[in-house]
């Protein structure tokens, strides 16, 4: 079974808001996995272009990496997309 609990171990006390954070998301590649991601960066970044994403196929194809660049206003947006992303079945991990 896979831990999805969230690390605290971020460093929180060394971050200033608002800052640009990039994360990779990695999964199975399927057309679920993009959709997902994308519905929830949108519902945390209204604004978010979803062409800025980058996706990388893994050597077998199995899986894929999508890497986004975010900008965060506040330490509660991290903490509620990366709750968004560990309980999304099709995304295996979030860097």
């Amino acid at each position: 079974m896979i831990d999805r609990t969230p690390s605290r171990e971020l460093q929180e006390h060394l971050w200033v808001f608002p800052m640009d954070y990039p994360i990779k998301l990695i999964g199975e590649t399927c057309d679920e996995l993009n959709n997902s991601v994308v519905e929830i960066l949108v519902k945390h970044f209204p604004e978010f272009d979803e062409t800025t994403l980058k996706f990388q196929p893994s050597r077998t194809g199995k899986y894929n990496s999508i890497t986004a660049q975010l900008r965060f206003d506040e330490l509660e947006q991290v903490h509620a997309l990366y709750a968004d992303l560990a309980a999304c079945p099709y995304i295996k991990t979030a860097l």
